[in-house]
Protein backbone atom coordinates (compact mmCIF):
# COMPACT_ATOMS: atom_id res chain seq x y z
CA UNK A 1 0.00 0.00 0.00
CA UNK A 2 1.28 3.49 -0.90
CA UNK A 3 1.98 6.19 1.90
CA UNK A 4 -0.69 9.44 2.32
CA UNK A 5 1.10 12.00 -0.50
CA UNK A 6 1.74 15.21 1.51
CA UNK A 7 1.83 17.11 -1.76
CA UNK A 8 -1.92 15.64 -2.49
CA UNK A 9 -3.23 16.65 0.83
CA UNK A 10 -1.39 20.12 0.70
CA UNK A 11 -2.85 21.00 -2.91
CA UNK A 12 -6.43 20.02 -1.35
CA UNK A 13 -5.82 22.76 1.65
CA UNK A 14 -5.30 25.02 -1.08
CA UNK A 15 -8.31 24.51 -3.63
CA UNK A 16 -10.55 24.26 -0.07
CA UNK A 17 -9.71 27.80 1.06
CA UNK A 18 -9.63 29.31 -2.20
CA UNK A 19 -12.85 26.95 -2.83
CA UNK A 20 -14.47 28.12 0.29
CA UNK A 21 -13.68 32.04 -0.69
CA UNK A 22 -15.81 31.62 -3.56
CA UNK A 23 -18.13 29.38 -2.32
CA UNK A 24 -19.57 32.25 0.41
CA UNK A 25 -18.99 34.96 -1.54
CA UNK A 26 -21.24 33.46 -4.42
CA UNK A 27 -23.72 31.47 -2.08
CA UNK A 28 -23.64 33.12 1.08
CA UNK A 29 -26.45 35.76 -0.30
CA UNK A 30 -28.77 33.13 -1.86
CA UNK A 31 -28.28 30.15 0.72
CA UNK A 32 -27.58 32.14 4.27
CA UNK A 33 -23.88 32.31 5.44
CA UNK A 34 -24.46 29.43 7.93
CA UNK A 35 -25.71 27.29 5.37
CA UNK A 36 -23.40 27.47 2.77
CA UNK A 37 -20.46 27.21 5.12
CA UNK A 38 -22.00 24.45 6.56
CA UNK A 39 -22.88 22.56 3.32
CA UNK A 40 -19.10 23.54 2.38
CA UNK A 41 -17.52 22.00 4.32
CA UNK A 42 -19.70 18.86 4.79
CA UNK A 43 -18.78 18.53 1.26
CA UNK A 44 -15.45 18.59 1.10
CA UNK A 45 -15.08 15.46 3.30
CA UNK A 46 -15.88 12.89 0.44
CA UNK A 47 -13.50 14.83 -2.04
CA UNK A 48 -10.82 15.24 0.67
CA UNK A 49 -11.08 11.02 0.55
CA UNK A 50 -11.18 10.54 -3.16
CA UNK A 51 -8.45 13.15 -3.84
CA UNK A 52 -5.36 11.88 -0.87
CA UNK A 53 -6.62 7.65 -1.77
CA UNK A 54 -3.50 5.65 -2.61
CA UNK A 55 -5.59 3.28 -4.95
CA UNK A 56 -9.04 4.46 -6.77
CA UNK A 57 -11.11 1.49 -5.62
CA UNK A 58 -10.31 2.65 -1.87
CA UNK A 59 -11.14 6.23 -2.91
CA UNK A 60 -14.51 5.13 -4.52
CA UNK A 61 -15.30 3.58 -0.95
CA UNK A 62 -14.10 5.87 1.21
CA UNK A 63 -15.69 8.71 -1.00
CA UNK A 64 -19.18 6.54 -0.10
CA UNK A 65 -18.83 6.44 3.26
CA UNK A 66 -17.60 10.14 3.96
CA UNK A 67 -21.27 11.03 1.65
CA UNK A 68 -23.01 9.21 4.03
CA UNK A 69 -21.84 10.16 7.06
CA UNK A 70 -21.69 13.56 5.96
CA UNK A 71 -25.23 13.40 4.45
CA UNK A 72 -26.34 11.85 7.73
CA UNK A 73 -25.12 14.93 9.66
CA UNK A 74 -26.98 17.28 6.99
CA UNK A 75 -29.79 16.27 8.60
CA UNK A 76 -29.38 17.71 11.98
CA UNK A 77 -28.50 21.01 10.37
CA UNK A 78 -25.57 21.72 11.90
CA UNK A 79 -23.48 25.06 11.54
CA UNK A 80 -19.86 25.46 10.78
CA UNK A 81 -18.39 25.01 14.40
CA UNK A 82 -19.99 21.45 14.25
CA UNK A 83 -18.35 20.75 10.84
CA UNK A 84 -15.40 21.14 12.39
CA UNK A 85 -16.13 19.58 15.69
CA UNK A 86 -17.86 16.50 13.07
CA UNK A 87 -14.48 16.43 9.99
CA UNK A 88 -12.38 14.65 12.64
CA UNK A 89 -14.63 11.18 13.43
CA UNK A 90 -15.08 10.96 9.47
CA UNK A 91 -11.53 11.56 8.63
CA UNK A 92 -10.32 9.03 11.20
CA UNK A 93 -12.71 6.69 10.43
CA UNK A 94 -12.07 7.12 6.20
CA UNK A 95 -8.19 8.14 6.31
CA UNK A 96 -7.40 5.06 9.30
CA UNK A 97 -9.88 2.73 8.63
CA UNK A 98 -9.71 2.48 4.96
CA UNK A 99 -7.49 4.16 3.21
CA UNK A 100 -4.08 4.01 5.12
CA UNK A 101 -5.36 0.59 7.72
CA UNK A 102 -3.25 0.88 10.51
CA UNK A 103 -3.55 -0.72 14.09
CA UNK A 104 -5.79 0.76 16.05
CA UNK A 105 -3.95 2.75 18.96
CA UNK A 106 -1.36 3.80 16.76
CA UNK A 107 -4.57 4.99 14.59
CA UNK A 108 -6.38 6.41 17.65
CA UNK A 109 -2.65 8.49 17.90
CA UNK A 110 -2.08 9.78 14.80
CA UNK A 111 -5.91 10.98 14.11
CA UNK A 112 -6.00 12.39 17.93
CA UNK A 113 -2.63 14.68 17.13
CA UNK A 114 -3.77 15.83 13.65
CA UNK A 115 -7.36 16.52 14.73
CA UNK A 116 -6.71 18.30 17.83
CA UNK A 117 -4.25 20.50 15.98
CA UNK A 118 -6.58 20.99 13.22
CA UNK A 119 -9.27 21.74 15.22
CA UNK A 120 -7.65 24.49 17.43
CA UNK A 121 -6.45 26.42 14.06
CA UNK A 122 -9.90 26.30 13.14
CA UNK A 123 -11.20 27.60 16.32
CA UNK A 124 -8.66 30.26 16.39
CA UNK A 125 -9.32 31.17 12.87
CA UNK A 126 -13.02 31.17 12.42
CA UNK A 127 -15.19 34.24 13.20
CA UNK A 128 -18.31 34.23 11.75
CA UNK A 129 -17.00 36.33 8.55
CA UNK A 130 -15.82 34.84 4.66
CA UNK A 131 -12.23 35.68 5.65
CA UNK A 132 -12.42 33.92 9.15
CA UNK A 133 -14.10 30.59 7.54
CA UNK A 134 -11.80 31.13 4.90
CA UNK A 135 -8.77 31.02 6.78
CA UNK A 136 -10.35 28.40 9.29
CA UNK A 137 -10.81 25.88 6.43
CA UNK A 138 -7.44 26.18 5.06
CA UNK A 139 -5.98 26.26 8.26
CA UNK A 140 -7.98 22.71 9.34
CA UNK A 141 -6.68 20.79 6.03
CA UNK A 142 -3.15 22.27 5.73
CA UNK A 143 -2.55 20.59 9.12
CA UNK A 144 -4.33 17.73 8.05
CA UNK A 145 -2.31 17.48 5.19
CA UNK A 146 0.72 16.64 8.03
CA UNK A 147 -0.73 13.08 8.30
CA UNK A 148 1.25 12.33 5.40
CA UNK A 149 4.19 12.68 7.44
CA UNK A 150 3.86 10.23 10.02
CA UNK A 151 6.64 8.00 10.67
CA UNK A 152 6.19 4.18 9.48
CA UNK A 153 4.88 2.17 6.96
CA UNK A 154 1.18 1.26 7.16
CA UNK A 155 1.43 -2.12 5.90
CA UNK A 156 4.44 -2.63 8.04
CA UNK A 157 2.54 -1.54 11.79
CA UNK A 158 -0.35 -3.19 10.05
CA UNK A 159 1.73 -6.95 9.73
CA UNK A 160 3.39 -6.73 13.19
CA UNK A 161 -0.11 -6.30 14.79
CA UNK A 162 -1.02 -9.79 13.03
CA UNK A 163 -0.19 -13.05 14.85
CA UNK A 164 4.02 -13.27 15.38
CA UNK A 165 3.85 -17.18 14.03
CA UNK A 166 1.98 -16.18 11.35
CA UNK A 167 4.37 -13.03 10.37
CA UNK A 168 7.39 -15.16 10.68
CA UNK A 169 5.97 -18.06 8.73
CA UNK A 170 5.12 -15.73 6.01
CA UNK A 171 8.39 -14.13 6.04
CA UNK A 172 10.32 -17.74 5.58
CA UNK A 173 8.38 -18.77 2.92
CA UNK A 174 8.96 -15.42 1.18
CA UNK A 175 12.82 -15.57 2.09
CA UNK A 176 12.34 -19.42 -0.10
CA UNK A 177 10.50 -18.76 -2.81
CA UNK A 178 13.41 -15.75 -4.22
CA UNK A 179 16.06 -19.08 -3.52
CA UNK A 180 13.90 -21.14 -5.63
CA UNK A 181 13.70 -18.41 -8.06
CA UNK A 182 17.35 -17.40 -7.52
CA UNK A 183 18.43 -20.94 -8.35
CA UNK A 184 15.82 -21.87 -11.47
Amino acid sequence: MKRPSFLRGLLFALFAGLGVLLWLTLAGPLLGYTRAATWYGLGLLPWYALIVAPLPRLGVNAFLVATALAGFAALFAPGPLFVFALTPFVLGIVRSAILFPRPLGRALFLEGCCNVLAVGAAAFFYDSSVIGTTFALWSFWLLQAGFALAPGDPEATLEAAGDPFEVARARALAVLERGRRFHH
